[in-house]
Order: C-alpha cells, then sequence, then structure tokens
C-alpha cells in the first residue's frame, strides 16, 4: 500500500479552513512545549497586507532532528512515547499552514544551536509519489545566542483578509482550557479567558468500579447563569495537567446543555 505524500499532506492541510484554526495549532504547541519551569509566552503577528502570518514563543525550540521528526506526517508524538504528558498522538500540525498559505518556514533555537527549515506549496505538488518532500535546510544548528524558542512563518497566504479579532475570540476561548501561567499576544492585544458568571458548581467522584479505571479523578460541573456560546459548551477532560478532549457526553441538543 502506497501513499503519495504530497496529497496526503494537502487532505490534512485542507482541514485548516481559516486563520484562527491554523493560528491555534502552533500556539498550543507553543504553549505545550516548554522547557521545567518557564511560563509559556506566544506572540502572534498577523499581517494582512503583506498576507503573512508569524508566531514565536519562547519553548524549548528543536535541533535539525527535533524538527526532520516535525515533518513526519502521522508520527507517533515523541514526548508521549517516553511517557511525558502531550497533547499530540499522530500530530498532523504541520500540514496546518498549507490551509491558508503556500510557504512555511520553522525556525527553532535549541541549546544556542539556530535551525531554519522551509517547504513550500509547490515542493508538495512536484511529488507524485511515496518518496519523501524534500525539505529545504536553511540553516543547520548554527551557534548563536538566542534563547530557546521556535518561530513559525507562514507566507503567501490566500485568504482574503486576516481575521484578528476572530483569532483573539477563538484564542481566548482556548485558553480557559490551559494553565494560567500562559500568555498568547496577538498584534499587541493579550488575550484573556473571561469565565461566565456562574450560578453553581457540582463535584462527583467516580462508584468504586470506576475508579479503577480511571483513578481518583474528580468531576466538576459549572452551570452558568445564561446560555454560552456553543465553543464554551461541555466538559473539559484533563489528564496530567493536559487538556485532551470536551465533551457533553451525549447530552448535546438536550434541554440546559447550554448552561454547562
Amino acid at each position: 500500500v502506497k501513499s503519495p505524500v504530497g496529497l496526503d499532506l494537502l487532505q490534512n492541510a485542507a482541514l485548516f479552513k481559516t486563520d484562527k484554526l491554523v493560528i491555534w495549532e502552533y500556539v498550543a504547541n507553543g504553549l505545550q512545549y516548554v522547557d521545567p519551569g518557564t511560563n509559556p509566552i506566544v506572540s502572534v503577528r498577523l499581517d494582512s497586507k503583506a498576507r503573512r502570518i508569524r508566531i514565536c514563543d519562547n519553548g524549548r525550540g528543536m535541533t535539525l532532528d527535533g524538527l526532520q521528526n516535525f515533518f513526519v506526517m502521522h508520527g507517533e508524538n515523541l514526548d508521549r512515547k517516553s511517557g511525558t504528558p502531550g497533547r499530540g498522538r499522530f500530530g498532523t500540525g504541520k500540514s496546518a499552514a498549507f490551509g491558508i498559505g503556500d510557504l512555511l518556514r520553522v525556525t527553532s533555537v535549541r541549546d544556542s544551536r539556530r535551525s531554519i527549515v522551509e517547504l513550500t506549496r509547490s515542493d508538495l505538488d512536484k511529488v507524485s509519489s511515496g518518496d519523501p518532500i524534500p525539505v529545504r535546510i536553511l540553516q543547520n544548528e548554527v551557534a548563536c545566542s538566542d534563547p530557546n524558542g521556535t518561530v513559525i512563518d507562514i507566507e503567501q497566504i490566500h485568504l482574503r483578509s486576516l481575521d484578528q479579532p476572530g483569532c483573539i475570540r477563538y484564542i481566548e476561548r482556548h485558553l480557559a482550557k490551559w494553565p494560567k501561567n500562559c500568555t498568547v499576544v496577538v498584534n499587541n492585544h493579550e488575550c484573556e479567558y473571561s469565565e461566565p458568571p456562574i450560578k453553581e458548581q457540582r463535584r462527583f467522584r467516580p462508584t468504586e468500579a470506576a475508579r479503577e479505571s480511571l483513578g481518583d479523578v474528580e468531576l466538576v460541573l459549572k452551570v452558568s447563569k445564561a446560555p454560552v456560546d456553543e465553543d464554551l459548551r461541555r466538559v473539559s477532560i484533563f489528564s496530567n495537567g493536559v487538556w485532551h478532549e470536551t465533551t457533553l457526553a451525549g447530552a448535546e441538543g438536550k434541554e440546559m446543555s447550554n448552561y454547562i
């Protein structure tokens, strides 16, 4: 069984149809992959005139080997494989940029070594077989004095314009599911999540049988004073401090579910 790599990547990219989906994919990576003791900071710069997005983080950065793994489609998350809790499983986020643009450049610094790689849509279009797509290496672990971190540049964006207010709202809603020590700035606007007014809160512990599978977990249900937007409904599922999923567990569309 063979798969045309370029087509495979572009098909995954088609899932990222808007700027907010693309930006959040890389913002989430910047928030998660940080050195111990580092409060994650991600800066997003939207430039509609130049048709360009830049996302900078103070994460742990990547060596050239790490960048090569970054571009493995459907590859197993190395943090998860080593036992470190993480958000990704078989990540396809590297394809996100091509949902809205034609060029992806990744600059990453790890341990005072900077590497820069680049991939374009024309590179993908040229490959119709299952052969690997060559990623251009612009810098290969060049010595530098920069701190650890990664810069994502998405250029030649084919959207009519970039929706800064929409991106800010989307990020702020998703920050509700992240630790409070993270910072995201979009064009000089610091994103902050404001929780809807809560009428009541209930806590539940698992039954003895469920505890054997789940451990001593706790379910916290918050009931708002007024209906909440669809993006904010549902219960967030965390494990080891990492957000994995949201669900209403079959209550979608039922009466009062829009208050949870």
